[in-house]
């Protein structure tokens, strides 16, 4: 899961305080909806900080009156251009779309549309849209271009987005699933025995499977930490890392870096 300090190297220009505030919401979204893995999170991240200005909007600049009579839209009722104007970090537009995403999302954002544009709401908004329109999947096979124009509608601002995905791809540790050069313990010295193994060139995060993260599974369980062996990343691998991380100085991110991969072997 995305970090302050990743999140603070994609998106420079976004206030820490502001930062710092959304990022809880940015990232039980991301649960929410799927959007776990390194492909999904750089594509997302991307979108997001184009259609927002790095997070420093939630609500379009503009009155919204262009929107006025856009049967497009669903826009029928006088006022509803301005009444439904583009809100939250992917602007959610029209009176037909606040019906429809109100509706998934158990909210009544036609008789109080303001809420699309607050951090508990709008985050939600994004990653109920991405999944819905199957973005995941498009992100998984790495086609950002047909992700924009389902946002877009067209491929306005394509420069900039493919810039903000590209600084994701750099700053994102890919998940274990990459083809990845890495030493895992033998059989016959398993990772519990205090050896460390080399570090695998990645960090480890919440969303990622497979033989890397037994290892760090089995290490925190010899070291005390009660946590299932099932090479699922999960809340309870986090939550054991985090608090062996509290531990011993370390930060309490969840994520295990070349830091944290290192103590818990020292």
């Amino acid at each position: 899961m995305v970090t302050d300090d990743e999140l603070r190297q994609i998106m420079p220009n976004c206030p820490a305080a502001k930062r710092a505030d959304y990022l809880p919401f940015i990232q039980q979204a991301m649960e929410e909806f799927e959007i776990t893995s390194y492909l999904r999170e750089t594509a997302f991240l991307a979108q997001l900080a184009h259609e927002s200005a790095e997070l420093r909007y939630m609500e379009e600049i503009a009155s919204g009156a262009a929107y006025e009579g856009r049967k497009d839209l669903g826009n029928t009722q006088p006022g509803d251009g301005k009444r439904y104007k583009g809100r939250g970090p992917i602007q959610l537009t029209g009176r037909a779309n606040y019906t429809k995403y109100g509706n998934l999302l158990g909210l009544d954002l036609v008789n109080d549309p303001v809420v699309a544009a607050t951090k508990e709401v709008g985050f939600r908004i994004a990653g109920q849209f991405w999944k819905l329109n199957g973005l995941n999947e498009l992100a998984d096979q790495q086609k950002f271009k047909s992700i924009t124009k389902l946002i877009n509608g067209g491929y306005k601002g394509l420069d900039d987005r493919t810039k903000y995905y590209e600084r994701a791809r750099k700053v994102l540790s890919r998940d274990d699933t990459a083809t990845i050069p890495m030493s895992v313990p033998s059989s016959n010295q398993p990772a519990a025995s205090g050896a460390a193994p080399d570090y695998p060139g990645v960090a480890f995060r919440q969303g990622n499977r497979g033989e890397t993260v037994k290892v760090i599974q089995q290490r925190l369980r010899v070291l005390g930490y009660t946590v299932g062996v099932d090479g699922d990343f999960g809340p309870g691998t986090a939550n054991a890392v985090a608090a062996f991380q509290k531990k011993n100085n370390l930060g309490s991110d969840g994520v295990v870096g070349p830091g944290t991969w290192a103590a818990l072997w020292a």
